[in-house]
């Protein structure tokens, strides 16, 4: 049997020490209220989730959207241009590290790592890459076995699409799979449309 477990919110919730030094370092380098950059960091993260659903936003686009959208909300068209994408996540994806996920140990204790033949790990990523994700996991997760991860900005789709499904049923080698998930609609109701159970 196989089981695929959902990243955020369900073994992991956002670090809030990350998201307060994420604030603190776009503050001082866009000088811009808190205010405005909270409200804008989650709108565009929103519209990722909502687009996401059928399409694909990349995270380099998520980051270009942001400045642009910060740009308009003080009317200073300059700000877009003045300051780097790349930049700006370079620095808080160290952030990230830095100040890394709460794992959710509840959950980690009540199931039963042995009962399955193999692992999946899988994501909607949002701001944050799988390849952070990765590295966070291999190091603080080391004694649980990971067989492949399935992470919507490597996958270049998102759950709920199918093709973020048919990627991990094609990677399990099993036909017995089950998703555990937070989100009734990415989670349960994408597994379920692929013939996947999910909890």
């Amino acid at each position: 049997m196989h089981l695929s477990i959902d990243f955020w919110r369900t073994v992991a919730f956002s670090n809030p020490e990350y998201s307060a030094k994420r604030l603190d370092f776009l503050e001082l380098e866009l000088n811009v209220s808190r205010k405005i950059l909270n409200d804008s960091l989650t709108e565009v993260g929103r519209f990722a989730d909502n687009y996401n659903v059928a399409g694909h936003v990349s995270i380099s686009e998520m980051y270009k959207m942001l400045l642009e959208l910060i740009s308009k909300k003080v009317n200073d068209e300059t700000l877009a241009f003045k300051h780097s994408p790349a930049f700006l996540r370079e620095t808080i994806d160290h952030l990230f590290l830095k100040y890394p996920p709460i794992l959710n140990f509840r959950l980690i204790e009540m199931i039963d790592w042995n009962c399955f033949d193999s692992i999946n790990l899988s994501s909607n990523t949002g701001y944050i890459s799988g390849n952070l994700i990765k590295s966070f996991v291999e190091n603080t997760l080391s004694d649980f076995h990971i067989d492949f991860y399935a992470f919507s900005d490597e996958l270049e789709c998102s759950k709920p699409q199918p093709q973020f499904f048919n990627y991990v049923r094609s990677r399990s080698n099993d036909e017995r799979i089950t998703h555990l998930g937070d989100d009734l609609f990415a989670d349960i109701y994408g597994a379920n449309s692929c013939g996947i159970d999910a909890l």
